[in-house]
């Protein structure tokens, strides 16, 4: 969704949570959301297309339409799924010993569809014993470019933090293509751009 014409309104995008069923997709949005987790319901994906919830950044308001990514081969709807959103949290499980094939197979799909889209991996269940490595998951996610969060649905570490990162990635690439393409900012988001010296 483009920056133009959203300085006095606020901003709106769409963030799609992807990954494997049954690592914390929807007990994530839950938490983020409405601040609970429910163990006893298993966290079944969020019915519908869309959660809409608002966030301030930076002094500028935010609306983000949320995907839930349901049960589905993601590599039938991977195409969809990667021009339809402007950011993605890739969820993985931290209990789980094999990362690097499941991080690969993901980040590789979305990488290869649209090359720019904003990425950001969530480590989580951080409050169950880790079976990864996750110093060397961490490193090797840093190495091909992108950013790395523990989080827990369940204690709430880090949710809102990862929301707020992966919107201000989206800013700083929405901003930074609208700066190439017109050489000028005209829409009211200074606060956001001098932060990012954009």
């Amino acid at each position: 969704m483009s920056l133009e014409n959203q300085g006095e309104q606020g901003l709106k995008f769409r963030i799609l949570l992807a990954g494997d069923e049954g690592v914390g997709k929807t007990s994530i949005i839950l938490r983020f959301i409405k601040n609970v987790f429910d163990a006893s319901s298993n966290s079944k994906t969020i019915e519908g297309d869309l959660i809409t919830h608002s966030l301030n950044l930076f002094g500028a308001p935010v609306q983000l339409e949320i995907q839930d990514l349901k049960e589905a081969n993601w590599a039938q709807v991977a195409s969809y799924y990667t021009q339809d959103n402007d950011g993605i949290l890739l969820v993985f499980d931290t209990t789980s010993k094999t990362v690097k094939p499941y991080l690969d197979y993901w980040l590789k799909t979305i990488r290869d569809l649209n090359a720019e889209i904003p990425v950001i991996v969530l480590g989580n269940k951080s409050d169950l014993p880790v079976k990864s490595n996750l110093q060397k998951v961490s490193q090797y996610i840093a190495s091909i470019g992108f950013h790395f969060i523990q989080t827990s649905a369940k204690t709430g570490e880090n949710v809102s933090y990862a929301f707020k990162l992966i919107t201000s990635e989206i800013v700083k690439h929405k901003a930074a293509s609208k700066k190439r393409v017109e050489g000028r900012r005209s829409d009211g988001l200074d606060v956001i751009f001098d932060r990012y010296k954009l």
